[in-house]
Formats: C-alpha cells, structure tokens, sequence
C-alpha cells in the first residue's frame, strides 16, 4: 500500500506537469447558460462523481461517489426516480470504507443485485436482494477485497466496472494511472455461475487485502475470474481511468477518461474492437471534452445508457464556480450519437439537457418555481437567493457565513413570495450536500407579518434529499430557516426549494439513510458543546515580558501560558512547553522569540473542537524571518497528517505550499515573492476561512484568495514554530500569534494591524545576539574516527519496486550498526538521466538509517518535480517527505549526524558548508541504529544512482 500512496501522491505532483502537454478540442457552446431558470443539467443536485446509470424495472438508479467532501470520503447512497426529473437520494447501508469509489451495480441471473465498488486501490464486491440494499460483502467480512492491486500486472486497480456480453459471460474492467509505459487497463472474465463462499478451499484467502503480485498467495478472485489481460495503453492511447464498455451493432466500444480530473484536461475518449470484449482494440477519438466557455469543465468518468434504440452518456462535470480541487462534481447528461459507419460522433454538452429531457411545462412545476425570493444574507453573485427557486442544479444559494462563525449562533433564513396565498401540501428542500444532515424549520404566512409552523426539525439528524415536509395549508410566504448543520463549518446552502399542491410519486417512499456509515447521525459540534471565548488563542512576547522578571535583559522561556487576547480580556488558560529554552528579546522595536530552526512550541492540549471539520479560522502571527526555508512552519494547528486535516501556517519559499499548508496539494498555497522579499523585516500575516474561501493578508493587503474545503481533525497538539511533526522549523521571530475560530473580514483586517504594528520597543543592549541554532552546526569530533569506509565509486540498483513495504530486501543495504552518536557522509556521484534532466522512473538513492522498530531514514537524490534532495521518514504509520526544492541543481553531499536523541539530515553544494534539510532534525529514541544505502524507482521500471566516499565516523 505504501507503494500506491507514493504513486498517488507523486501523481498529485505530476498531473500539471504529465498531463499538461495534452490538447483537446473544446466542445462547442450550446443551448442555454449555466445559470439560466429551469436547466436539467446537471440532473441531480449535489456533489456527486463516478456515475453509473441503471435502470432495473421501471425504475432510474444512479450510483455514484460522494464528492465535495476532500477526496471522495462520504457513504454509499444511491439515486432512485421514476420519471428521470425527480430525484430521491438514499444512504445504504454497505459499504462502510472511508471511501466508496466508483460503484456500479448489475442485476445477476438469479435476480440478486450485486454491487462492485473501489477504494485505492481495490476492488470490493457485495451483494443483495434489491437494488438499494442492505448489501453484504460476497466474502463475507465487509471490507474484505476481492480484486487487489496489481493482480493484473502493470493495472493499478480502480474504477471497476461490468459488462455482459449477449451470451451471458461477464468482465470487470479497471484501472487508473493508465498512462505509464507498458500500464494500461485490466481486464478479467467472470466464471459463470452463481458465487459460492462456502465452495472455496480453505487454501484460497477470503481477503486479498494483503496479496502482492510478488508475493502473491490463493485468493478468491482465482476462482471469481477464469482469466485476465492488460489492455495495453498502446490500444487506448491517454487512458487514464474510467473503463465502460458497450456493444452496439456487434461492435465492442471502448470508452474511457483521459487527462487530470481536477482540470479541463479530463474527457472522455474511445476505441473499438470487433474482435471480443477483451481485444484487441483500436483507437478512434475523443468524444466529450471542455467546452469553449469552460462552463462544462472537466467532463469523464462517465456510463452509457441505451433506451428505445438512443444512447445516453451520464458524466460527471465540474461545478460552477469551480472549486480549488476540482471535487466538487455534478451528474450530467447528453445524447450520444453515431455516424453511418458506427463511428461515435463528438458530443454536444449542455446545460440543459437539450434533445434528452423535455422541458417541463409550467403546470408540472412547482408552484415555487421562479418565485420571488429575499435572504438573510448571501455569498456573493455566484450563489444569488433567487438560485433556490429556479429549478437548476447547478446554481446555490450560499450564505454569507456560516451559523458559529462568531461568539453567538446566528441562523440563516430563505424568504419566498409566492405572489399570492395558495394552497400546497408538501415542500422538497434540497440542501447543499444531500448525505449529511441539516436542522431547519419552515414557516409560513399569509401576510408577510403573521407567521405559522409548518415544519420543526431544528432538531433533526436524518439525512436527505429532497427532504419532504408535508402538511396542507395556504399561504403566499414561506421561511426556510436554516439552523445548524451536522457538519461544523458547512454553510446554510439550498440548491431548491420545491413546493407542490400535488407533489410526483418518488420511489421507495418510505426508505430512510441507513445507519451502516460510521458517524451518519452525529453531529461534529452540539451548541452546547461550543466555548467561543475558550477556543481563543492569543501569543504574545510581550505580555510574557511584562509577567517575567527579567531586569531589562534578555530571557529564556521553557513553558508559555497563553491567557488573555489581544482585548485584555480573561480567558482560559493554554499552557505550551518548548523542547530546548527559547530566547526573549527585543528585535527592531519589538519584543518577541527567538526561533532557532530547531525549536518549538508544544500545547499541552489539543485544538479545541470549535476548528473541527470546515470550521472558520483565523491565524494572525507577527513574524520576523531570519532565513527563509522552503516550508518553514510557524505554527500547526494538530498533529494529524491525514488529508485536509490540518492548518500550518508557514513562511516558507515553496510556491505551493509555502504558506497554508492543510495536507492537500490544491487546498495548500504558497507566497513565495513576499516571503523572499521580507526575509529580515516584521510582518504581519493574517489567513482566515469563513468556510468557503481562504484569504491571506500581508500588513493588511490581500495577497491570495480561493475557494477552499478542509476536513480539520483536532488530534494531538498545537505547536509553534514546527509543524505538527516537529519538523520544518522556523527560524526567525515570532512577536505575537493569534488563532481564532472566527473569520476576519477586510475591515478586520486593516483594524488589526493598525492595532498591533507598532515598533516603539527599545533594544536591550544585546544586538551583538548570534541568530543562529548553535547545535545544528556541523563540526565533526576529532574524537570520531571512521569506522566503515567505501572511497571508490559503487553502484546501487534495485531488483524490484518494492522498497517502501520490504526496504532492506528491495534497494536497501546495512554496512553497520552503530550505538550512540555518529556521523554518515556519502557524495552522489551520478544519477541515472541526471546529465540530461531525464530521471527514469522515480529513481530515488542515497544513504539510509534504520531503527528496530523498522522505521527508515532516507536521504538522498530525487530531482523529479524540482524536489532536488529528498529527506523521507518511512515507518509502518507514515511517509512524510521533505525536498529542498533545488530540482537537478541537487546538493551531492549527503549527511547524517546523530547527536543525543537527535538525527540531523544535512546536504552540501561542496561538502564544506552544511545546511539541515527541511524535516530535519528528528527526535531518535533507540539506541543503535544501523546504516546504509538505498535506491528505488518505486516501480518495476530499474535504474540506478552512484555513491563514492561513503564514511561513517563515531
């Protein structure tokens, strides 16, 4: 597994570059604009990926991922309707993995359903009576894997799906990352038959979770397929995921996505076979692409549906406006159509379904639909109150905050006129994300003054969409008024608002969410859990000084308690611990402390709840950089390295994650210019999040805003000066620091730092103060003395790709272990392509330290990306990875140094001048440990690096 999560998250680094270069033709623009009244693209409204369309009796059924929340976590839910226009969505109760991927679903010949799915990277398969469930995995545990990776070799295993050929016999196709050499898309041909766990062999493992093709063992899938084939990407040129195969006219279509799915590269292309499902096949074209006006952006990933002789394409697109990471998509459809010769012709995206859906007349409408609509608050012009009432999934109505972004709840409210009393029974609200809960009431009225309960479910946990309030009645005014959310941090959102005097029948009237997906009816945050003041965090130099004798000299700290605001005002105390004394002094007319690059911070608490999830925040930090590293942190909100589960903020060089680092590549941003240009100068920097967008501010001026998403998990500890890790040390002054669960606006902003710039301090005599960390400096002992040396040049080159999950047996070597302190040095001598910029594979080497407790030290060569050197800490938790960002202009000097509990990783242009790597150092606590040398592609690709005066000195 940690083999895929390098690939995944080196492919999260290469998509701009690898993908970049492809061109497309953009669809032309056609029919009515995104937001025009009464679109039916996209057709279900929410955040929704991966769609699989199906129809089983007289019955819709789209099976989809759950999007827009990060990188695709959510439950399995399904949307049912009879009529292709009305839409009910329903949690089931199966799968109950972190991620539900790419499901689809096929009716069997015995009448039972079942139900493939994928999390990276495999394939996991259930089954049931209907097509809604409950499921039950096949294998009988519910996360046991059917399909592992790599079980067709050079297929990474994502995005199954199914075809049935006219005789009955069946394939799965998957794959993603298919553009590699010699990579492709796999495919494999059921055993007929209905599956039977009791009739495997007890030889064969009911989960192949742990298969590895090279160390491969009996599974169930060997007798689930009779055989298997890669379909190589020399047949389906750019094939990047997404398989769906179709028969038409005794032609086998092969369609596919190519490009990066968080951009406008991603579309969707084809090739043919007339010889069988699994190929040969040839490859014929594009056939739905970005349109000219990028209102349909990044269209794929996508299934066909065939009715009455017409084909359909049901996709997903990107929402508008788009968000940062691209994973906020929406479930679209179009017609796809054939030329004489069976060719596919390219297809026409619409917003409007144009030549798919009829449009609706007004008398099947909702009374509600194009009414008049007033708000408390909205967004901006992108989420408009008349979006709730227009019947078009692509448009919202967003507030302009959400319901705790301030010490008090504040509830938001929709006001419809329906321009004269009239008699209703029933309203559909379809709120913003349709699988989580939200707690609302509705009123209504006669006269715009008197108003009555019609709907009270400020209380409510059950998730939903349309959420169905009935009750007959007569009214002109209706008050949607939106109270809390189930998730902290979303921001009262309706899609529509649809209020029917006779509302049309949707299937499985009484189904409900089921309760199978961990933490469904919970909400992150109760009101009466919240302690706004308490959740303040205030740092600053100064009013430690004042509470500290210290003669009007400089002063050491080892422990801060952070107890009033910036106001003055009595708070909670917060107590921090630093891991060496931390100077106080006065720097350029302000107090402040003095971080030497490998101290810092650490709270005694965790991040108080209030920061969960998408909550609003603020950080505000005077800061004062002495010397500028590529992701110097200032201060991390937890410790979690899970996906968008964090917020460091950071001065640092790093164009992408330079700043505001939330552990995801697109959420993150960096700043590089002015944080170069203000190395030596205070400055004040302010980000802040009100839920949608993240915003930075450099003394006062907006230097950076985008639309953000971010899954903050409150786990372990706040730390100042370091990330949550205690690497990336900062080094340079930090006067005052500021976190809030509040947003700031722009008046905020310019009062804050009218309030906080003054630099009246005067110096303490001490300006003669070495600013620099007196440990990291490298001078070797003339009391060490080699004890292991290799002058002459040798070559390192792995047999497998396999280094991450066996590192000693798959690129790695021990020359010795060592107790206590010592010093390793080694010199790159060449990489293979590094001459000429052409690194094969991802060729990684360098020297190696290790611990018994099989964690992995690695320092070495990885020009791929700009990383230059890399610094990687492999254990059986984690891989984080820290470059220096000098690309093929690499240090070639490599070095270890253990000093006490500490291990430095230090690179140098000329093995002279040594400077720590970012991540480094890093708190050792065996006593011996054993060192080496490594080189890994992390593929089956070889290749090879050169080492020469490798030395180890204790």
């Amino acid at each position: 597994m940690k083999k895929l999560l390098l690939l995944f998250i080196l492919g999260t680094l290469c998509t701009s570059s690898a993908l970049a270069d492809e061109v497309y033709k953009p669809s032309p623009v056609l029919g009515t604009a995104w937001n025009q009244k009464g679109n039916m693209n996209p057709i279900i409204p929410g955040y929704f990926a991966d769609p699989t369309i199906r129809k089983f009796g007289d019955t819709y059924y789209i099976y989809a991922t759950t999007d827009g929340t990060g990188n695709g976590y959510g439950p399995a839910q399904v949307w049912v309707s009879k009529d292709f226009v009305n839409w009910k969505n329903i949690v089931m109760n199966w799968p109950t993995t972190e991620v539900v991927w790419a499901p689809d679903v096929v009716q069997q010949p015995n009448g039972k359903f079942r139900y493939y799915y994928c999390e990276p990277c495999n394939i996991n398969i259930g089954e049931s009576d209907t097509p809604i469930g409950p499921w039950q995995n096949i294998l009988g545990k519910a996360d046991a894997v059917m399909v592992p990776d790599r079980y067709v070799h050079n297929v990474i295993t994502l995005d199954p799906q199914l075809f049935r050929d006219d005789d009955g016999s069946e394939y799965l196709y998957f794959t993603t990352w298919g553009i590699y050499k010699g990579f492709g898309c796999g495919v494999a041909k059921l055993k007929g038959g209905n599956f039977d766990l009791a009739a495997l062999s007890d030889s064969l493992s009911k989960d192949a979770r742990r298969w590895n093709e090279n160390a491969p063992f009996p599974i169930a899938a060997d007798e689930f397929f009779s055989e298997k084939r890669l379909i190589p990407n020399t047949e389906l040129k750019d094939i990047f995921e997404a398989p769906f195969v179709f028969k038409r006219n005794g032609v086998y279509y092969f369609t596919y996505s190519s490009g990066s799915c968080h951009t406008d590269t991603y579309r969707v292309q084809y090739a043919t076979s007339t010889t069988g499902p699994m190929g040969p096949f040839e490859y014929k074209g594009e056939l739905l692409t970005t349109n000219k006006d990028e209102t349909v952006h990044g269209p794929g990933h996508h299934s066909i549906l065939e009715q009455d002789g017409r084909y359909f394409i049901v996709y997903h697109r990107h929402n508008n406006p788009k968000s940062v990471h691209g994973f906020n998509r929406q479930v679209c459809i179009d017609e796809l159509k054939f030329d004489a010769e069976g060719n596919i012709l390219p297809v026409v995206p619409t917003h409007n379904a144009q030549n798919v859906l009829s449009p609706l007349s007004l008398s099947e409408r909702n009374i509600a639909y194009g009414a008049k609509v007033t708000a408390s608050s909205y967004y901006d012009e992108w989420f408009k109150p008349e979006y709730a009432t227009d019947d078009n999934n692509g448009t919202l109505w967003k507030a302009a905050k959400g319901n705790w972004d301030g010490a008090e709840r504040h509830d938001e409210w929709l006001e419809i006129d329906l321009g004269k009393n009239m008699t209703f029974n029933e309203i559909w609200t379809q709120f913003e994300y349709a699988t989580f809960f939200y707690q609302y009431k509705l009123e209504t009225s006669r006269d715009g003054q008197s108003w009555e309960l019609y709907a009270d479910r400020t209380t409510n946990t059950t998730q939903g969409s349309p959420m169905i309030d009935k009750g007959n009645t007569k009214a002109r005014y209706i008050r949607l008024t939106i109270t809390d959310t189930q998730k902290n941090g979303h921001m009262p959102a309706v899609w529509n608002i649809k209020v029917w005097r006779q509302a049309p029948a949707l299937p499985y009237p009484e189904a409900t969410s089921q309760s199978g997906y961990p933490g469904m009816h919970q909400q992150d945050v109760k009101p009466a859990e919240r302690e706004f003041t308490s959740s303040f965090i205030f740092f600053d130099a100064s009013n430690v000084a004042a509470m500290t004798p210290h003669d009007n000299k400089p002063f050491d700290i080892q422990e801060v308690v952070c107890q009033k605001d910036n106001t003055g005002s009595s708070l909670p105390m917060m107590t921090f611990k630093a891991n060496k004394p931390i100077r106080a002094r006065v720097k350029d007319g302000k107090w402040a402390f003095f971080f030497n690059g490998s101290q810092r911070l650490t709270s005694k608490e965790a991040l108080p709840k209030e920061y969960r999830y998408n909550a609003p925040y603020t950080i505000a930090a005077w800061v004062l950089s002495t010397k500028t590293k590529p992701v110097a942190t200032v201060a991390s909100l937890t410790s979690s390295q899970a996906d968008l589960a964090t917020t460091e903020l950071r001065q640092g060089f790093d164009s992408a994650s330079g700043l505001m680092n939330h552990n995801g590549s697109f959420e993150s941003f960096g700043a590089s210019k002015e944080i170069k240009e203000g190395e030596g100068k205070w400055q004040l920097w302010i980000v802040t999040f009100d839920g949608w967008k993240e915003k930075a501010y450099l003394n006062g001026r907006l230097v950076h805003e985008q639309n953000n998403f971010l899954m903050i998990r409150p786990e372990g500890h706040i730390t100042i000066g370091a990330d949550g890790g205690g690497a990336n040390c900062f080094m340079g002054y930090i006067s005052s620091l500021l976190i809030m669960p509040k947003s700031m606006t722009q008046e905020d902003v310019t009062a804050y730092y009218e309030m906080t710039s003054q630099f009246d301090v005067p110096s303490l005599g001490d300006d003669d103060f070495e600013e620099v960390d007196p440990n990291s400096k490298f001078i070797r002992s003339p009391h060490m003395k080699p004890i292991f040396n290799k002058k002459k040049p040798f070559t390192l080159s792995a047999k497998t790709g396999h280094f991450n999950e066996d590192p000693l047996n798959n690129g790695g070597e021990v020359y010795r272990q060592v107790k206590g302190d010592f010093v390793v040095m080694a010199t790159i001598d060449d990489v293979e392509g590094l001459k000429d910029h052409k690194i094969t594979s991802y060729n990684d080497g360098g020297i190696l330290v290790t611990d018994e407790n099989g964690t992995y030290y690695q320092l070495g060569a990885f020009p791929l990306f700009n990383c230059g050197n890399m610094f990687t800490i492999l254990s059986a938790e984690d891989r984080p990875q820290y470059p220096n960002y000098k690309g093929y202009e690499l240090d070639r000097y490599l070095q270890f140094e253990r000093r006490g509990n500490q291990l430095f990783a230090r690179t140098s242009p000329d093995g002279k001048t040594w400077e720590n790597m970012p991540g480094s150092p890093v708190e050792i606590t065996v006593d011996t440990l054993s060192i080496g040398a490594y080189q890994s592609t992390y593929t089956d690709t070889p290749s090879w690096v050169r080492l020469r005066d490798y030395i180890i000195y204790q």
